[in-house]
């Protein structure tokens, strides 16, 4: 009798991605012109709390990452600037995006 025909792969899960943008800050927290940007860090996750993924963005003119892969859910980012000696910001405020 013939081999019983192979069952199909299942299909991969299906993931989706989200691109987060920000403005280039131009002052430092206490008011003085923040002329040392080197990058941007951003962070992710599935709580505003815990932010545990961690992308970083090279070059003071980036102002936009997109994060790939992500399964459906709802994220939050928050950006930080990162300075020529790799000092980070205090996050922004986290912001959310449900990926289908």
């Amino acid at each position: 009798a013939p081999a019983p025909a192979p069952a199909p792969a299942p299909a991969p899960a299906p993931t989706g991605s989200a691109t987060i943008s920000w403005a280039a800050p131009s002052q430092n927290v206490g008011g003085t012109t923040l002329s040392d940007i080197s990058g941007y860090r951003v962070v992710w996750g599935t709580s505003a709390a815990s932010l545990s993924n961690v992308a970083n963005v090279t070059g003071a003119s980036s102002t936009s990452y997109t994060v790939s892969g992500l399964p459906a859910g709802t994220y939050y980012f928050a950006v930080m600037t990162v300075n020529s000696t790799g000092v980070a910001s205090v996050p922004t405020n986290p912001v959310s995006k449900t990926v289908l």
